[in-house]
């Protein structure tokens, strides 16, 4: 059984992420040049999407009553008239943080600006619980059978994970590409501009995600089946 608890923090940045941020400077200007019709040519955008899993945490200080009364996302495959003991779940957090770099380059000739994306980082982690009830000490074949079945949950959101990290990683390529090079535009206008092509690559990498999110959705209660409650119950007869 799993208990999902999805936490989506897409932080929107337009500068550069740092530890201890410090004061942002302003556009480079190209000084004694004229504005040009068109803006330069920019080197393509850095695209670091990147996952990883921390360690599996274990919980059985909590008993069949207690995990009882966790909100769970996926249904009880025997039906809603039948009442089942909750021996383990998986609680599972996929944290998901993104961050957006725009530079470009001001003419101070006729205060106008060319503006493009610099760096795309989008970062994805997953930090899984375990929860086995305190009525299946460590060792007994309820405890074992609980635990490998937990386990799959486990194993699942680290698969999805993967199996979508490419797409993610495409989305930030296929999105900074459309967007290219903004300008020349009004000196005045830049925080807009910036506003409009961060917005732009956030909502393609929030597609991705939510696309990797639904399908872990789907894998998680695929392994919620009633053939495999029955199987876990089988390894234990009363």
């Amino acid at each position: 059984m799993i208990g999902l608890e999805l936490v989506l923090a897409g932080h929107l940045l337009l500068t550069k992420v740092s530890a201890n941020p410090e004061p942002v400077p302003a556009l480079p200007p190209a000084l004694g040049r004229d504005a040009p019709s068109q803006c330069p040519p920019a080197a393509a955008p850095q695209i670091d999407v990147h996952w990883r899993s921390e360690p599996v945490k274990y919980d059985m200080t909590k008993n069949y009553a207690s995990l009882g009364a966790r909100q769970i996302d996926t249904a009880n495959p025997y039906g809603t008239h039948v009442s089942v003991d909750v021996g383990g779940l998986m609680s599972g957090k996929v944290n998901y943080k993104s961050g957006i770099e725009v530079t470009g380059i001001r003419y101070v000739a006729n205060r106008s600006i060319c503006l493009w994306i610099n760096k795309i980082s989008v970062d994805i982690v997953i930090d899984p619980t375990i929860y086995i009830a305190s009525e299946n000490p460590k060792g007994t074949c309820k405890f074992v059978a609980i635990l490998e079945h937990e386990s799959k949950h486990v194993a699942a959101d680290r698969r999805v994970v993967q199996d979508h990290i490419n797409n993610i990683r495409q989305a930030a390529f296929t999105s900074a590409s459309k967007v290219g090079i903004v300008g020349p535009k009004p000196d005045e206008d830049a925080e807009m501009y910036k506003e409009k092509m961060s917005s732009y690559v956030e909502a393609a990498l929030k597609k991705a995600v939510d696309a990797m999110y639904a399908d872990r959705a789907q894998r998680q209660k695929l392994l919620d089946s009633k053939e495999e409650y029955d199987r876990v119950q089988s390894k234990c007869p009363k």
